[in-house]
């Protein structure tokens, strides 16, 4: 077996085995917010139509996934680096990409079961019919990746680990509200959707809805844009990582 590969293994067995109380409590987070999202938020809407069904229904998983990268994993990480943990962790005799990886894998499996449930609730309360295409694994590994490297860019960049959280926090309110995941991105002013044209959340939104129904989107350009942000988010983590001490 590769030396990396195995070191590999062992993180994931390692991080698993740190995770499990955290795990319970995050599948029951995930839980919480597919029936939030299917149920709480079409409250906001006088009359859910076809579209909009379709819109809220692939928006949640696709927010489960920005939630874990943007948010969860870089305050995990900012919160080792408090408790003074995180040097240790890197100082064990395996390749710290090794760790991370085994990390970010342990965080996206742990939002399968949310996602599954979100697809799910949505097509059953909104009585619609999916159109999953075989594109989906691919686009939702993409959307998961690239979230994470970005979070992780995020996470080592920022040099206090109390700012880390609050830029996560900031940036979860703007996917959730200001960000055309569980709307189209025809309801933002025009500067936002400008903003947004250069930015990955919409591309990684169009994904999801591309991917499991039948709604209009550019499916090509969105692989193309989410693909870069993952290439420069894995590029960046990779130099901060190897650079520090």
């Amino acid at each position: 077996m590769p030396k990396w590969l195995r070191g590999y293994l062992l993180m994931v067995k390692w991080v698993f085995l740190s995770y499990r109380a955290w795990l319970s409590l995050n599948f029951a987070v995930q839980i919480g917010i597919a029936v939030g999202f299917i149920f709480g938020i079409s409250f906001l809407y006088p009359a859910i139509t076809p579209d909009i069904a379709k819109y809220l229904t692939t928006g949640a998983p696709t927010l489960i996934l920005l939630i874990v990268g943007f948010v969860v994993g870089p305050q995990i990480i900012a919160s080792a680096r408090l408790e003074g943990t995180f040097d240790y962790i890197w100082s064990l005799p395996v390749g710290r990409m090794s760790h991370l990886a085994a990390d970010a894998t342990v965080m996206f499996g742990s939002t399968l079961p949310g996602i599954i449930l979100a697809v799910g609730l949505g097509a059953i309360h909104f009585d619609f019919s999916l159109d999953i295409s075989p594109l989906v694994i691919p686009a939702v590994i993409l959307i998961g990746a690239g979230g994470t490297f970005l979070g992780y860019s995020i996470a080592f960049l920022v040099p206090k680990p109390m700012m880390v959280m609050v830029i996560t926090q900031i940036f979860s309110f703007v996917v959730m509200l200001f960000s055309p995941v569980m709307f189209p991105v025809e309801r933002l002013p025009g500067w936002l959707q400008s903003i947004h044209e250069v930015l990955p959340i919409q591309y990684m939104a169009d994904l999801t809805r591309g991917t499991i129904t039948d709604l209009d989107v550019n499916l090509g350009l969105a692989f193309i844009v989410v693909g870069a942000w993952c290439i420069v988010g894995f590029i960046v983590t990779l130099i901060v990582v190897n650079r520090r001490q």
